[in-house]
């Protein structure tokens, strides 16, 4: 089995956790391709350094993201001073591209890719904002304090042709999924956004497949969700880390993995899906500006879903998935008119 190997410097004069703090876009960017699987080392190595080595498993890359958490989450050596209100355009228009490389649906073994090019908005309004954030393009406010924010929250997650899928071949395709809802996300921390902050969320999303022009109804989600989220430099860059265990209705279900008599097989046998634990998500992403109108954004996701209400049908094929995403952003377009820049929250 390849091994992953964790080269650590006990002698120099900053422990790890410092070292990340120093740079902690590079920290992050080794650390997303080595959860994506391009390179097996995170740190250096010569003569005088001491390695961890460990199988290449689920354990050892949650340990390279805790041990970035850490170091990034510890108290900064020395306040900055307080700085003028930054100002962003109201109105950009940019060319995007966004590709994704995971598992087919939740739950399932095999993956795929998709990529997705298109000229994009983005609009800084007092209650609708539109493309700031690859995690939630589209959002729409509706109250703000301090401590508290509610929003109208937006996802989308691709189709997939089923005769592509082996366990489920000779099934109706996955049409592209929309969830729309509320989230409500309160502030645990108050401190500068360069600092970082955690935050709790609660998200209640209504599902809805789209085939060509046809809408149909797929059920609830519901995921309380632990973040914690970091600006860590001042050139915009931003970190987020999250924890999402998520719940299901059996509409939203029966869409993944219920298998009616109709389609049943010797190898796939009829099932009845049900509602309860969907699985839980652990996601690392960083956004960071190449230039003041190039800017990339990444991501990796791990899906824990062992437990999982449906873990027992024949759709049900993997309880560990990985995906990673990455997009670019080129803003060729701005307003002449200006909005506050906002902090993290």
């Amino acid at each position: 089995m390849p091994e992953t190997i964790i080269y650590l410097a006990p002698d120099s004069e900053l422990g790890l956790q410092n070292q990340i703090r120093q740079k902690p876009v590079s920290a992050i960017w080794l650390c997303l391709r080595r959860t994506a699987g391009f390179v097996s080392v995170c740190g250096s190595r010569d003569d005088t350094q001491a390695g961890i080595l460990m199988t290449n498993s689920v354990f050892p890359r949650l340990l390279l993201w805790a041990s970035v958490f850490l170091g990034l989450a510890g108290p900064a050596a020395a306040d900055e001073a307080a700085a003028e209100p930054k100002t962003e355009p109201l109105w950009e228009l940019a060319l995007a591209g966004y590709g994704l490389y995971g598992p087919a649906y939740p739950g399932s073994a095999e993956t795929e890719g998709n990529f997705l090019p298109l000229p994009i908005p983005i609009y800084r309004g007092k209650f609708l904002r539109l493309g700031e954030d690859s995690d939630k393009p589209i959002r729409g406010r509706i109250f703000r304090s301090d401590r508290v924010r509610l929003d109208l929250d937006m996802d989308l997650n691709f189709g997939s042709k089923s005769d592509e899928i082996d366990a489920r071949v000779g099934m109706p395709d996955l049409d592209p999924l929309i969830e729309l809802g509320p989230e409500l996300e309160l502030k645990f921390t108050n401190q500068p956004s360069r600092h970082g902050n955690f935050f709790v969320a609660l998200q209640l999303r209504g599902a809805v497949s789209l085939d060509g022009l046809s809408p149909d109804w797929r059920g609830f989600t519901f995921s309380p969700e632990l973040r914690y989220v970091r600006d860590l430099e001042n050139d915009g860059s931003r970190l987020k880390l999250r924890i999402t265990p998520a719940f299901a209705s059996s509409d939203y279900m029966e869409y993944y993995y219920q298998v009616d008599p109709a389609f049943s097989a010797p190898q796939r046998p009829a099932y009845q899906a049900s509602s309860g634990y969907l699985g839980t998500t652990l996601g690392l992403s960083l956004q960071h500006p190449i230039t003041d109108a190039f800017e990339i954004r990444a991501g990796v996701r791990i899906g824990m879903l062992q437990g999982a209400r449906n873990e027992a049908s024949p759709l049900f094929t993997d309880d560990t998935t990985q995906s990673v995403y990455v997009a670019f952003l080129y803003k060729f377009w701005a307003s002449k008119r200006t909005t506050t820049a906002e902090d993290v929250f």
